[in-house]
């Protein structure tokens, strides 16, 4: 059974995750109503400049199939455009139809050699299905990539959505300046995400790519180790450590210890305002966003509840981490609504998805959108979310309001 935070449409996120990078074309293969409301739904978070492609099932199809549909538009999107890789998003219906995917790709691919065609099969056929849109995705780019070469003492760096591409530069600027070969993956180009099969050693740095991060192991040999999140200040140092540790670097811990000394007058300056003025924070709703979050604010010194969003191994492991070295209150219990959970922990702020963020309007508290923080990732994003967070509350003003809202619209609008 689905909880309640578990609703959502990977097909969503896959094509988000994958419409961000160049060289790669995701066919969004489902009815209209489908294809139009995954369009419009990403199109704040994809390069306007990348093309997505879709086909439209139609009622007839949905009796007899739509799989010419299919050939037909993968054909085209090969003529005009000639991507490396066309990623087919099956959404729902042609799963529940008994379309024969695969059968499409091997005479599509038989025609065209050149082209490299894969497939997830996407939707509400899963729980947890925001992150693991993500995850899906990036194991149908390496399903069409070749093994090469291992280069010596080299890194892979395993990222989530498409959000990530680009921003690994928060930290692994540190790794670069040890002299270690990075490969990103995401990357902004598909040229730059091939090469993560060159890794000798995989570095995670969210929950999410787990099934991805399995591939690369089984698939490529890649030596997977899983550290923790590089996010937050405490959590930036341990994992930089821990590559350290494993390709015995020293030059890399000398990095972090002299980053650590130049930051710690801000640290010491954040971690007093925390104490002076004390936070409780929850994070629910959330394409695992959460687990990064969670770590900066605890970080701090900030009460945190956390309600996670992935069950696989690396999120154990952020879990029993974060309780051990924070405190955090892990949720897994089962809730109806995000009221139903802040009446329970009265928490001072929220962080959630914009679905849930309604459910506390009239609460006037702060929210946060998740969403908004998905690359949430070494020093400087932790230090300066630290520094503002108090002042990004508003508190003043969500009182004030409440307080209007009392005098002038009724204690029932303003407590339910």
């Amino acid at each position: 059974m689905l909880k309640s935070y578990e609703h959502c449409c990977s097909s969503m996120q896959a094509l988000a995750t994958l419409g961000k990078v160049e060289g790669i074309l995701p066919l969004l293969h489902g009815p209209q109503p489908c294809a139009y409301q995954i369009q419009i739904g990403t199109m704040t978070c994809r390069p306007s400049r990348l093309l997505t492609a879709g086909t439209l099932i139609k009622k007839s199809e949905v009796v007899f199939g739509g799989e010419e549909n299919l050939k037909s538009q993968l054909r085209t999107m090969y003529r005009l455009y000639k991507p490396k890789i066309i990623v087919i998003i099956n959404t729902c219906l042609p799963q529940l139809i008994g379309e024969d995917i695969k059968g499409v790709i091997s005479e599509v691919g038989h025609e065209i050699p050149d082209l490299k065609i894969t497939y997830i099969d996407s939707g509400f056929n899963f729980p947890r299905c925001m992150p693991l849109g993500n995850d899906v995705a990036w194991v149908s780019i390496l399903d069409v990539l070749e093994p090469r070469q291992k280069i010596k003492g080299s890194i892979g760096l395993v990222g989530r959505s498409g959000q990530d591409a680009g921003a690994f530069t928060s930290f692994d600027t540190f790794l670069k300046r040890a002299g270690i070969t990075v490969f990103p993956f995401p990357a902004p180009h598909l040229s730059e995400m091939e090469k993560i099969v060159c890794a000798e050693f995989i570095f995670p740095v969210h929950v999410v790519p787990y099934l991805t991060c399995r591939e690369l192991n089984e698939r490529f040999g890649a030596r997977v180790e899983y550290i923790e999140i590089p996010a937050g200040v405490q959590g930036t140092s341990n994992f930089l450590r821990g590559v350290a540790d494993i390709l015995n670097n020293q030059k890399l811990h000398d990095l972090v210890d002299q980053q650590e000394k130049e930051m710690r007058p801000r640290l010491e300056a954040i971690r007093k305002r925390f104490a002076e003025q004390p936070v409780k924070v929850m994070f629910a709703f959330g394409p695992a966003s959460e687990f990064g979050l969670s770590k900066i604010l605890a970080d701090f010194g900030a009460e945190v509840i956390m309600v996670p969003s992935m069950i696989n191994k690396y999120a154990q492991q952020e879990k029993e981490l974060q309780k051990k070295r924070y405190g955090v209150t892990i949720v897994e219990e089962d809730f109806d609504t995000l009221e139903d959970l802040y009446d329970k922990y009265q928490p001072d702020a929220v962080f959630c998805e914009t679905q849930g963020r309604v459910e506390l309007t009239s609460r006037f508290i702060p929210t946060f959108c998740n969403m908004t923080f998905l690359t949430a990732y070494g020093y400087d994003f932790a230090l300066d979310l630290g520094e503002k967070f108090h002042a990004s509350m508003k508190r003043e003003v969500l009182s004030s309001w409440k307080s209007v809202v009392d005098k002038y619209g009724g204690t029932l609008h303003a407590t339910h």
